[in-house]
């Protein structure tokens, strides 16, 4: 795991900046996703170390997996611009909407999750599935706390400006 660490540390740190600056186009997100999307399937290659048959049976399965995680990456994405347009003067209204967006994007990303991981389990070892569904959840948290990094909690800006 210590190898995967590192080169999901890198590609994480090194090439990947999530400045969360209000003026981000969005077109930055598009070419960030489709970068680590295919240096995350390098690194789902690697870890997952399986023979061609096997391979054959997951890469196709893990594509419409990456499809469908992209468009919610994106949701994710666009809740944390909202928020960052918005931090600074928060109101309750804004406070419950991005909060219920984060909520049920966290649900959709976790059926996905479910849902695949189903699919897996049926092209390759259940064992092999697990394994995948383990790195992904660990990529999807370095990804989510190298995003978090950049965003200022609801009210810390305000001690800041006094």
């Amino acid at each position: 795991m210590k190898k995967i660490s590192i080169i999901c540390l890198a590609l994480a740190l090194g090439g990947f900046q999530f400045g969360m600056a209000q003026d981000t186009a969005m077109n930055e997100m598009a070419i960030i996703q489709e970068m680590w999307g295919m240096a995350k399937k390098e690194v789902v290659g690697a870890y997952m170390e399986m023979d061609e048959t096997k391979a054959s049976a997951f890469w196709p399965v893990y594509d419409s997996y990456a499809m469908e995680r992209k468009e919610l990456g994106q949701e994710h994405f666009n809740i944390i611009q909202d928020y960052a347009n918005v931090y600074e003067n928060i109101n309750d209204e804004q406070a419950k909407d991005l909060t219920n967006r984060s909520f049920k994007n966290n649900i959709a990303t976790e059926k996905l999750q479910l849902k695949y991981y189903k699919k897996m389990c049926k092209v390759v070892s259940p064992v092999e599935a697990a394994k995948f569904m383990q790195l992904e959840k660990y990529l999807e948290n370095l990804v989510k706390s190298e995003m978090k990094e950049s965003i200022p909690f609801i009210g810390e800006m305000e001690g800041s400006r006094n």
